[in-house]
């Protein structure tokens, strides 16, 4: 009887102990179910949302780039990129050896990928064929997604390709226009928040937010494609034919600065521009410095003319060679004393009488003239990587700089400051700014130069002169090979020997040949420039007038036919 008592109180003591149990773990419970439902439940409610919710990028469409007739130059196509949640991949190995083969990728780069658990997005793949993309979607395969990007896509392929620029992976400019108008081009991606399913497929129907897209501005430019081909075309043929280093050309409107084509070569593909050197990338019109050489004795008689240190049809009595200071300057055929206008100056393209006019007028207004035409400033072009060139104040020449300006040594500057310098003359006196943007008054960024950019810094008197001494040099001068029939063009050779590299003195047989000029005579409409880069010839046959200006002829020609003036 009393063990049976022992046992009831044992008993009682165990239902109470297990009582006492169930009431802490229900007073558990209920603690951790208020902290669930009432101090932790914005956290958890994230992470449902994580869990059933996605954010969708909505990728803008970049804006086309056009010629001035409307050809397609740059386009954007959409494309399917793969991409991951490695918190979501089950498994990890599986999944990769599924993708790798339908990717043709590395197993083993994958399985890196999709392993990385502390990640929550991944690119596996971008810009694959919409056929890849199906097929991986139809997979099923948890935390592997596909979405659509825009690419960029140059359909004239090597067309100005260094003008137009390129893209990144990203869809980002990375050179050219492309770069420099980045923010119009560009647009700006919206967004989607939706619910989705247990493999990431978005509900229809449950799109919590969207924010649409803006699509990135059309921007037109001023080439016109078929002078930019033609000029292309052309310089590879010379640069060929010569074994140069590098051809350049410019074609641009006189009158008002646009455009046309603005042509190198080498050049590159824009859809393949990793496969291509960086310097390629450059625009060489605007980037590349050189010293001009004689087409720089342009600048020099008209400001001598300006100034009134020399007039039109006044004759020097001109040695075979010139001293200035510790430099002698020779002629490069002549070899006995003649007596030259100022006019067949430049027609014969004298070196001594080139620095007889720039001593005339003195350091300071020669100075005075070379900044008035824009040199050691850039033209303002709206291309990145525009290069200022190099003038040296007057103030800090050496005794001998004046003799060398004067046949265009001791200067550095571009094709393009070149041909607007020359455009002044052809224009009747304004220095015009050069655009290659044609709907450009609609692009500028607030405070930024909308105006045309003339400024008035010859008189027309000067430039009629100058025109008239650049009409001898092709009808009977240095420029002969120039000439087209039926058409009265105006130009200027120049030969110019390249500085060392150590940057003393000048190379024998390193030159860089150029022709520079505008037509027609009556009313100019168009001025090019060419510049050939280190030619290879036989002694006395490489110079502007035979290795430029058949380029520069076949360039003009085809150009004033194109745009209807000549033909």
């Amino acid at each position: 009887m009393i063990k049976e008592n022992n046992s009831i109180r044992i008993n009682r003591k165990r239902i109470y102990l297990l009582f006492i149990l169930f009431l802490a773990a229900l007073a558990l419970i209920s603690y951790r179910l208020f902290n669930i439902q009432y101090f932790d439940a914005s956290r958890y409610i994230g992470y449902a949302d994580y869990q059933h919710t996605n954010e969708f990028k909505l990728y803008s469409k970049r804006g086309k780039i056009l010629d001035i007739n409307g050809t397609e130059l740059a386009v954007s196509l959409l494309e399917k990129t793969v991409y991951a949640d490695p918190k979501k991949v089950l498994d990890a190995e599986y999944e990769a050896k599924v993708i790798s083969g339908i990717l043709d990728m590395e197993y083993e780069d994958l399985y890196e990928k999709l392993s990385k658990k502390d990640l929550g997005f991944v690119y596996l793949k971008r810009q694959i064929s919409s056929d890849k993309a199906d097929e991986i979607e139809s997979m099923a395969l948890p935390g592997v997604y596909v979405q659509t990007e825009a690419k960029r896509y140059y359909p004239q392929k090597d067309i100005a390709a260094a003008v137009i620029g390129f893209t990144g992976t990203d869809n980002n400019g990375l050179s050219g226009i492309e770069l420099q108008f980045e923010d119009i081009l560009r647009g700006v991606d919206g967004k989607a928040v939706a619910e989705k399913d247990v493999f990431g497929n978005i509900i229809p129907g449950n799109i919590k937010t969207y924010i649409e897209p803006i699509n990135g501005e059309d921007i037109t430019l001023t080439i016109d494609s078929q002078i930019q081909f033609m000029a292309q075309k052309e310089l590879e043929e010379v640069t060929v034919q010569y074994e140069a280093q590098k051809a350049i050309a410019v074609v641009m409107d006189p009158n008002t600065g646009e455009v046309f084509a603005m042509a190198s070569y080498p050049g590159f593909d824009p859809n393949d521009y990793q496969d291509y050197e960086e310097e390629l990338y450059k625009v060489m019109g605007t980037s590349f410095t050189y010293e001009p050489g004689s087409t720089f004795k342009i600048v020099n008689v008209a400001t001598a003319l300006e100034s009134h240190a020399v007039g039109e049809e006044q004759a020097f009595s001109l040695p075979p060679s010139i001293k200035v200071s510790d430099r002698v300057i020779k002629e490069i055929f002549r070899t006995y004393n003649i007596t030259y206008t100022t006019r067949e100056i430049i027609q014969h393209s004298s070196n001594v009488g080139a620095v007889t006019v720039a001593l005339s007028m003195g350091d300071r207004i020669f100075w005075e003239g070379i900044k008035k035409f824009g040199f050691g400033e850039p033209t303002g072009i709206e291309l990145p990587g525009e290069e200022n060139g190099i003038v040296l104040d007057y103030r800090t020449w050496p005794l001998s700089t004046i003799g060398a300006l004067a046949i265009g040594q001791s200067i550095s500057v571009t094709p393009l400051q070149l041909l607007r310098a020359v455009s002044v003359i052809a224009n009747g006196g304004y220095l015009v700014r050069p655009t290659i943007i044609k709907n450009g008054g609609l692009l500028y960024d607030e405070g930024m130069n909308v105006d045309d950019g003339r400024e008035q810094i010859l008189s027309s008197e000067t430039c009629n002169a100058v025109k008239d001494m650049m009409l001898a040099v092709v009808e009977e001068g240095t420029g002969t090979q120039a000439q087209v029939e039926g058409l009265k063009i105006c130009g200027k050779t120049g030969t110019a020997e390249k500085a060392n590299r150590s940057g003393v003195g000048y190379s024998e047989g390193r030159v860089i040949t150029s022709f520079i000029g505008f037509a027609p005579y009556e009313n100019p409409v168009l001025a090019v420039v060419v510049v050939v880069d280190e030619p290879q010839g036989s002694d006395n046959t490489i110079w502007g007038g035979t290795v430029a200006a058949p380029i520069f002829r076949n360039i003009m020609e085809f150009s004033l036919n194109r745009l209807k003036v000549f033909g």
